[in-house]
């Protein structure tokens, strides 16, 4: 099958998964959004794959939403179809596989990117990469980070990310615990096909059920996760910030927030 943004391939029993839209650093609109959750699922759901890797084209991991489409979130159809659907659908979809899944950072991970590598089973990052959550800058929330990330990372180190919104490197993103390993540039995916590989030695009955108890708390979130959506849903049709903040970077500014 063939995909607008993605390109998919299958080695050694691998499911390699590449967000293919260098130009824009790998920002997911809702279309990227919708493809990654199929590409996965089918992946999951093939008998020729044993294990996933997600990694990006070019210079970037992914960046995060489509800033584009979020200054149209006043149009409340397009805010269900971003909020309920494609994100809320696309963390479901990565918390409920069954095979394993390994995020090759290649680059900038940031906003729904740096979520990505945080929902992985694994993640193995070049050297050069950094991650962030922007959100908070543009008047916008980082919903899946704010609200998987204290239980995974801890909640100080939650709300340093997500309310400072500063970049940091892969060192201290390793610190902290968002990935597994930092090596040279040229050797992300060669890492991240060895990773996959020992993994393989062990029993896929093994790993599904170590997933299922590893990400027991995640689904335990998920619930949480639905009520901030709807939350935000109700909220972003009359949020000044979030449409000032999108806006002004469009038009590369500084954002004058309101507070409302």
């Amino acid at each position: 099958m063939s995909y607008r943004f993605l390109l998919f391939e299958i080695k050694d029993r691998i499911g390699i998964v590449t967000l293919n839209r260098p130009e824009k650093l790998n920002c997911l609109d809702q279309t990227a959004w919708k493809e990654l959750r199929k590409v996965l699922k089918d992946g999951d759901e093939n008998p020729d794959v044993d294990v996933q890797i997600i990694t990006g084209a070019g210079r970037a991991f992914c960046v995060g939403d489509d800033i584009s489409v979020l200054t149209q979130v006043r149009d409340l159809r397009i805010c269900k179809d971003l909020m309920l659907d494609c994100i809320y659908g696309l963390a479901d979809t990565i918390i409920h596989l069954q095979k394993p899944l390994i995020a090759a950072v290649n680059g900038y991970a940031y906003g729904g990117g740096c979520e990505l590598v945080l929902l992985s089973d694994l993640a193995v990052s070049s050297e050069k990469a950094t991650f962030a959550q922007p959100e908070g800058r543009i008047g916008a929330w980082p919903m899946i980070f704010a609200t998987f990330g204290p239980a995974l990372l801890g909640l100080k180190v939650a709300n340093e990310i997500t309310m400072l919104c500063e970049p940091i490197s892969a060192e201290k993103a390793l610190a902290i615990g968002l990935i597994n390993r930092v090596v040279p540039h040229e050797d992300v995916m060669p890492s991240a096909i060895q990773i996959a590989h020992q993994l393989m030695k062990s029993s896929p009955v093994s790993l599904r059920i170590i997933k299922e108890t590893s990400t027991k708390i995640l689904g335990e979130r998920l619930y949480d996760f639905w009520i901030s959506q709807l939350r935000s849903f109700k909220e972003v049709s009359r949020a000044e910030d979030f449409i000032e903040g999108a806006t002004s970077f469009m038009e590369k500014r500084p954002p004058r927030f309101k507070g409302y």
